[in-house]
């Protein structure tokens, strides 16, 4: 989707490697908390920002520890409601 890396949670997208940057999903409500940390800034790869979806600059991330921000995270996709695995198209193993 977003031309990079990611790990999903029960079929959500969770975090992932974004050009030169880590992303999370942290959800509507937990986007100012998030955006309140050091390195943390507001994904937008269309040129609007994504709601919900965070890019936070690789030095800061690891700084603060890269569990860190994936339980963070976490605590909004976690409560997601799981989605079906997708079926292979025709032809792929």
């Amino acid at each position: 989707m977003f031309g990079g890396l990611c790990w999903m949670l029960h079929g959500n997208m969770l975090c992932g490697i974004a050009k030169d940057c880590f992303m999370f999903r942290v959800g509507t409500a937990q986007q100012a908390e998030a955006l309140s940390r050091p390195g943390a800034r507001v994904m937008d790869f269309t040129g609007k920002p994504m709601r919900g979806f965070i890019l936070v600059e690789p030095d800061a991330a690891e700084d603060a520890g890269l569990e860190t921000w994936i339980a963070f995270a976490a605590r909004y996709v976690a409560a997601l409601p799981p989605k079906a695995p997708k079926a292979l198209a025709r032809g792929v193993r």
